[in-house]
């Protein structure tokens, strides 16, 4: 994994994205300044939020979260990833080839941290002022009187956290809970939506130009910042869009379909599979690469707890640390026994080890060791089918559906990229987005295309050319991640 490389701390830049309003209409444009930027940041994206726009950002890649030398590292930034770019989008290999459906698999966007430790408590997360988004519902009654019948009713879940709350002192300051989505999140998918709208409705004419439930099915795990992402991504995409009381239609539904935690399969469920907790803890046990990596990190991990005062994962580390990077915050500090020590604290250097580690382990767990196969069996053998039967369904012209989306978390796309074999794991950044396009040819053949943060996926064995891979021989692939009986797999010992 190419390191991924911070500014000194002394030099820590954090860009700030403007939206400018000009005669020719929305403008992005970057600015950068220092450390004391994080409440400029959070009010920033929110006036940029109750103005949701339907032009194309995604001709300028910001650089939220980014660092001097971008360009180098262009491929991965885990504060923002990529998104569809129509100047690289790739063709279709046959030039008279029709788009038939696409599925959206996203990561939601910037969220504060998980938990909160104790080095955390004098931080300042504000997520009240985000603008939530709602497309209008039809009025119940067709004869009601309301004024509000048709009115563009925005519902907003705000966080308060009261000084005089006797357990205050054991949360940040601000209005944001722990793993929820902040302002620069929201925005992240509203600029994804609007590049999506750019390449699927302005380019290609695949989806039309006005939102038509019809045609797009929205799914999402059952979490504040996966919906809301769901919401801001279709904000981007089309916007608001309001009914009067005169109009002989009613305004379109935006529905958000879930599934009980319990019973959900967007995430590898392992309560609802426990063989998968059973397989995981024996690979972890037996990997000579994770083996090599507890070793090689015995030290490190020491300083982490002394520094942090808690142990965590890698993945918990880089949770604890990585938010505070994309937002320009300071990384903690402790201060020595003797005052005239100086103070040990996390450094940049700190974040790229914990992010190089947590690329050697998604890689081995969701991918190469082995055992793991029947792991991403048991986890993601439902979703795969699912793809599948969306697939064919568009093939056969048996749904109206051109666009899934589906709104969820790292561990969406993790298993998602090692079901595919993909030669890159890297841990999935914030709104990372994975297109899976079903085309078919002049001579009506179908074909599948994998686009993951505006790359073509590679494959580390080439099991199949995923610029263009035929229909049949990626059903195949996802045929080998079924379990006829998952139920009875799932409760073996």
């Amino acid at each position: 994994m190419p390191a991924y490389h911070y500014p000194p701390a002394h030099r820590l830049t954090v860009p700030l994205v403007l939206l400018l309003l000009t005669a020719g209409g929305l403008v992005l444009t970057t600015i950068r300044s220092y450390p004391s930027a994080p409440e400029t940041i959070n009010k920033t994206i929110q006036d940029v939020l109750v103005k949701p726009t339907q032009t194309s950002l995604n001709d300028l890649f910001d650089t939220i979260g980014s660092h001097p030398d971008r360009e180098s590292n262009a491929d991965y930034n885990y504060c923002q990833a990529r998104r569809p770019d129509t100047k690289s989008y790739p063709a279709p290999k046959d030039k008279d080839a029709v788009l038939m459906s696409s599925q959206l698999f996203v990561r939601h966007g910037d969220r504060t941290p998980i938990t909160v430790l104790p080095l955390d408590l004098g931080l300042t997360w504000e997520c009240a002022n985000m603008s939530a988004f709602s497309f209008t519902g039809p009025a119940t009654d067709q004869d009601e009187k309301s004024p509000f019948q048709y009115a563009n009713v925005v519902a907003h879940q705000v966080v308060t956290i009261p000084s005089q709350s006797p357990w205050s002192h054991q949360m940040w300051r601000g209005s944001c809970i722990p793993g929820q989505l902040t302002p620069l999140g929201a925005w992240q998918h509203r600029a994804l939506g609007a590049a999506l709208r750019n390449l699927y409705v302005d380019q290609l004419q695949f989806l039309p130009p006005t939102f038509d439930p019809l045609t797009v099915f929205i799914r999402s795990t059952d979490i504040w910042r996966t919906k809301q992402s769901a919401e801001n991504l279709m904000a981007g995409l089309y916007g608001t869009q309001t009914g009067s009381s005169s109009s002989d239609v009613d305004p379109p539904v935006l529905q958000i379909h879930t599934l009980p935690i319990e019973i959900d399969y967007l995430t590898m469920n392992s309560n609802a599979c426990p063989r998968i907790s059973q397989l995981r803890a024996k690979i972890e046990g037996v990997s000579p690469v994770l083996k090599q990596l507890r070793e090689d990190n015995v030290k490190f991990k020491k300083e982490l707890k002394d520094l942090l005062g808690v142990e965590r994962t890698w993945s918990g580390y880089m949770d604890t640390i990585l938010p505070r990077v994309c937002h320009g915050q300071p990384l903690q500090c402790v201060q020595g026994d003797d005052d005239d020590e100086e103070k040990e604290c996390v450094t940049h250097d700190t974040a790229t080890k914990i992010l190089q580690n947590v690329a050697t382990q998604t890689t081995e767990m969701y991918r190469d060791a082995k055992g793991i196969f029947e792991v991403l069996q048991l986890g993601i053998g439902p979703l795969a089918q699912e793809i599948k039967r969306n697939l064919l369904a568009a093939k056969d012209n048996t749904t109206k559906v051109l666009l899934n989306v589906y709104s969820g978390h790292d561990t969406t796309l993790s298993p998602l990229l090692g079901m595919l074999d993909s030669a890159d794991m890297r841990w999935p950044p914030y709104a990372a987005n994975m297109l899976m396009e079903l085309w078919k040819s002049g001579s009506d053949e179908h074909f599948v295309r994998v686009i993951y943060n505006h790359k073509i996926v590679e494959t580390k064995s080439g099991w199949c050319d995923l610029s263009w891979c035929p229909l049949e021989k990626f059903t195949a692939h996802l045929d080998r991640f079924y379990v006829p009986d998952l139920a009875k797999q799932c409760q073996r010992q």
